[in-house]
């Protein structure tokens, strides 16, 4: 008899919590579809890509046209040992052009990326990121300085899983429109 009484409350058990399942598994009919969300943000979750940053000169000699601009970038020798893409462009005013670029043959606009230590000669510190120089006549690239809002750079982080499968690569992204489009990333 207690074996029997043990088995019915072992049964009710079962069937009670048969019968909470199957009423939380059902589901009532579906309500509207609500509004639609704000639109995300243009651009690739996997690419990084700078604003245009103003080109205000870490150091200048304006006898010689030569200049440097220092960008920190933390971590860009490790994501370029990785196959990522380094992309550097030069925006005056209405157009863009990527670096390196010659505006003449003795106007030489480029960039390197590492790690830099202090240098008294260029007056800069010490810091990981991109250095980038010009070398040519003053008035080319404003070493002057006096219409910064219309002189920029901006830099563009592709890893290398995005490259592969855009195409985009250091030797094929002359084209600023054209990458960005690529690379879904708005162009202003």
């Amino acid at each position: 008899m207690k074996t029997n009484c043990v088995l019915l409350r072992k049964s009710t058990h079962h069937f009670l919590l048969i019968l909470v399942l199957i009423l939380f598994s059902c589901s009532g009919e579906d309500g509207e579809t609500g509004p639609a969300g704000k639109d995300g943000k243009d651009g690739n979750a996997n690419v990084f890509a700078s604003d245009w940053i103003p080109i205000i000169w870490t150091w200048k000699n304006l006898e010689t046209g030569n200049a440097i601009l220092d960008i920190p970038v933390d971590n860009l020798e490790s994501f370029t040992k990785n196959g990522g893409i380094v992309l550097m462009y030069y925006k005056n005013g209405t157009y863009s052009r990527i670096l390196p670029y010659n505006f003449s043959e003795n106007d030489h606009f480029d960039y390197v990326f590492g790690k830099f230590s202090e240098n008294q000669n260029y007056q800069t510190k010490a810091f990981e990121g991109f250095r980038v120089f010009f070398d040519g006549q003053p008035i080319t690239i404003n070493i002057i300085q006096s219409e910064t809002e219309n002189y920029g750079i901006r830099y563009v982080l592709v890893p290398a899983s995005i490259a592969s499968t855009t195409g985009v690569s250091s030797n094929s992204s002359a084209d600023y429109e054209k990458t960005m489009g690529l690379l879904r990333l708005n162009p202003n």
